[in-house]
């Protein structure tokens, strides 16, 4: 399983991702479709790409992070940004932090060991999923390791597709809970 290495952060936030991989664009793709913006959740926040603009979309955002090196380049980010509403945790379990409304999992499924159960932990809220296309190019993840659309579909076996885009070497996927009632279980 290849894992992203701390040693390549800069990338992370380089001219080049900010051009194939608008942050802002990236988020406002899912908060346009998320009714309550209390709590979001950034899975594989890295140095806080992803986090930085959740945090002004959201009134509390955790920021989940494996390695502690690369919590640790997001927490002097938070604080050279003054951004207070950030809570950084560092582990490779889902951890409790309570009810959230929005999951964010970017560029990290395909990492996990047991993504299905990051997805099944993601509960009611609403999951936005960003991976690399699975098409051969000179960057980013071995092809074989990535995941498709019908993978994270078929991984997210309590969610259903609300929309879906493609960017240039990614594509983004939104997913909300599947609603349980009526008269045959779903509506």
């Amino acid at each position: 399983m290849h894992r992203f290495s701390p040693e390549h952060a800069g990338v992370l936030d380089s001219e080049w991702r900010r051009r194939v991989f608008p942050a802002e664009e990236v988020i406002e793709f899912a908060v346009r479709e998320v009714p309550q913006r209390g709590t979001a959740v950034d899975v594989g926040a890295g140095t806080g790409y992803l986090t930085v603009p959740l945090a002004r979309a959201f009134k509390k955002v955790y920021a989940i992070e494996i390695s502690p090196k690369m919590a640790e380049k997001l927490e002097d980010r938070l604080r050279r940004e003054g951004i207070t509403n950030v809570e950084v945790i560092v582990t490779e379990e889902p951890p409790d932090v309570g009810e959230f409304d929005l999951a964010v999992f970017s560029s990290v499924l395909h990492e996990m060991e047991r993504p299905g159960e990051y997805l099944r932990w993601a509960g009611k809220a609403f999951v936005l999923v960003a991976e690399w296309k699975k098409e051969p190019m000179p960057f980013g993840p071995p092809v074989e390791e990535r995941l498709s659309p019908e993978d994270i579909v078929r991984l997210a076996e309590n969610f259903e597709p609300v929309k879906y885009r493609e960017l240039e070497y990614h594509y983004l996927m939104l997913l909300r809970p599947k609603v349980r009632g009526g008269r045959n279980g779903v509506l």
